[in-house]
């Protein structure tokens, strides 16, 4: 994950935002939510926003799952067996994205400074 100082104030309120959400709630907000609550008048502004913090490494993003935003760090071991094992049923099935979702999997677990 980048430095928390690498996002922009309006991508840590976002981050802060989903944070408190799922915190307050157990599961995480929609893009819709996302957009009600930071004041944007379309969800498709919210989305800019977490595509940016999904591209920097602070969330990721399920296709297909309406409340599919996950802070990268916030899963418990039996959801991050679950993640990796999805991930390797889309890679034998030859899913389309399915190397890319594995490839961002795997790097959130290298170690730092150290190449795959």
């Amino acid at each position: 994950m980048e430095d928390k100082n690498k996002l922009s104030p309006r991508q840590q309120e976002v981050l802060a935002l989903i944070n408190d959400f799922h915190n307050r709630n157990g599961f995480p907000p929609t893009n819709s939510e996302v957009a009600e609550l930071m004041g944007f008048s379309s969800a498709n502004a919210a989305t800019v926003h977490l595509q940016a913090l999904k591209r920097k490494g602070f969330i990721t993003i399920s296709k297909g799952k309406a409340r599919g935003i996950q802070i990268v760090g916030s899963q418990t071991p039996s959801q991050q067996r679950d993640e990796a094992l999805a991930v390797l049923r889309d890679l034998f099935a030859c899913n389309v994205g399915s190397a890319e979702r594995a490839a961002e999997l795997l790097s959130r677990y290298e170690p730092k400074g150290e190449p795959a």
